[in-house]
């Protein structure tokens, strides 16, 4: 996912990916990205957690709002 998110922002579309910490997605150095320490398959939030979804979800749209390259965010979130 981070290879595509820089691809589409050389294409001049801003994209922006979420995925837990310890995901190889880091490695790939994606221009905005926020991590959790969920796990795997729930990235976005526990199953459920409609607020914690939203948390992640609104936090992760922000990124969008700066300019790229931005450095990682990693959200509190469990």
């Amino acid at each position: 996912m981070g290879l595509l998110s820089r691809a589409l922002e050389l294409a001049g579309i801003a994209s922006v990916v979420t995925s837990w910490l310890g995901s190889v997605t880091r490695l790939t150095k994606p221009p905005r990205a926020t991590f959790t320490r969920l796990q795997r398959g729930a990235t976005l939030g526990q199953p459920g957690d409609a607020a914690q979804q939203l948390r992640v979800l609104r936090a992760t749209l922000a990124l969008l709002e700066q300019d790229a390259p931005l450095a990682p965010i990693t959200l509190a979130e469990e």
